[in-house]
């Protein structure tokens, strides 16, 4: 006698899946779908009407691996099967970890199968997230002690341009010393931007308005040159809660990656900025679950190149003549430094879109209060 499976309709059931925050199909012994749940439409794009009754090769025909592991279970039965891989859901590309177990009837055949899709992409970025961490954890040390070093002969190369400035009066030689004194003061505020590394700024925890940090943001760069013809468009929702951050710091955060994206446009394209909660991931805490509130900042530039990608918020790391890769450093930083998460996404259209995810004050978690 086979164990029944609930029908989708089955409120009891219906309630069961709607709870589970992983992906979840259920199969028949023909790999057909039976039922999804809300988390497998988000992951997949397609709705529950449109999976219901497709092959479970045709579902995940972009990723045959899932459909491939699913048929596996159902032919030898009593095995629970598990594998990593990367999930093409629309446009883009999800790591996911994948379980799938059998159902079967009291002689052990199997009558069915449960798959289930852990989104992997929090994971991995936190894992990103603590490697960078941990570069720049050490490269802090040897800058600290490098920073002294560096800004004595510093200070004496300085000091030294500017008496002989005054001692020459050949136009030539009294440029030269301006250069001289220009470019001590390039490094010397190269080696602060090490210290900072090194020694970030104590944090001053508040409740912040991240609207508001945005907009000055925004406001502040409208009146740089670089803006030119640039057209700004925002989609922020005014309902979203609080964070829990320094408001000057994310300021920092910020005003550096729309400088990278003004820069990028060269004066003219389009600039986006939007804020939204994600409701894909949660933080675990001893209130409940945490949420994050995502600031997506994307230009219609030319956008980064494959090889650059990796190595974007490595210090010195630079696709700029005069850049000294430090400014995506000291942004990872700030917002590891608030539980938070940076990335980088290419934008189908083209472009450069950068991902900065906050944790939601503990005191305001849920939209719109």
């Amino acid at each position: 006698m086979a164990v029944p499976v609930p029908a989708p309709t089955d409120t009891p059931w219906v309630d069961v899946l709607a709870s589970i925050e992983d992906a979840v199909f259920v199969l028949d012994a023909g790999h057909r779908i039976t039922a999804v749940n809300p988390a497998a439409e988000q992951l997949t794009g397609v709705s529950a009407p449109h999976a219901t009754g497709t092959d479970v090769g045709e579902l995940f025909g972009e990723s045959p691996w899932v459909g491939e592991m699913a048929r596996e279970t159902l032919r030898a039965g009593a095995a629970r099967r598990r594998s990593e891989g990367v999930l093409v859901a629309g446009r883009r590309d999800v790591p996911v970890s994948a379980t799938c177990a059998p159902i079967v009837d009291t002689d052990g055949r199997p009558r069915a199968a449960v798959l289930v899709l852990h989104d992997l992409t929090l994971q991995r970025t936190l894992e990103a997230t603590t490697r960078r961490a941990d570069r720049l954890a050490a490269l802090g040390t040897v800058a600290q002690g490098l920073a002294h070093e560096i800004r004595n002969p510093l200070g004496g190369i300085k000091g030294a341009a500017q008496l002989l400035r005054g001692a020459v009066g050949d136009p030539a030689l009294v440029h030269c010393t301006d250069i001289i004194v220009r470019e001590v003061e390039r490094l010397d505020g190269l080696v602060e931007q090490l210290r900072e590394l090194a020694t970030p700024p104590h944090l001053r925890i508040e409740a912040v308005n991240i609207h508001r940090v945005l907009n000055d943001v925004l406001t502040l760069q409208r009146q740089a040159p670089e803006w030119g013809d640039v057209v700004l468009r925002t989609t922020f929702d005014p309902s979203l809660p609080a964070i829990r951050g320094d408001r000057a710091q994310l300021a920092q955060v910020f005003l550096n990656l729309v400088k990278n994206a003004l820069e990028a446009l060269g004066g003219t394209g389009q600039l986006s900025v939007s804020t939204r909660i994600d409701s894909r991931f949660h933080i675990r805490r001893r209130s409940g679950r945490g949420l994050f509130l995502i600031v997506i900042i994307e230009d219609s530039g030319p956008g980064i190149s494959e090889d650059h990608q990796a190595h974007l918020f490595s210090p010195f790391f630079s696709t700029k003549p005069r850049g000294t890769g430090l400014g995506l450093a000291v942004c990872h930083r700030i917002v590891n430094e608030h539980g938070g998460t940076i990335a980088y996404e290419p934008r189908a259209t083209g472009g450069a879109c950068f991902r900065v995810a906050l944790p939601v004050s503990e005191e305001d978690q849920v939209a719109g209060r």
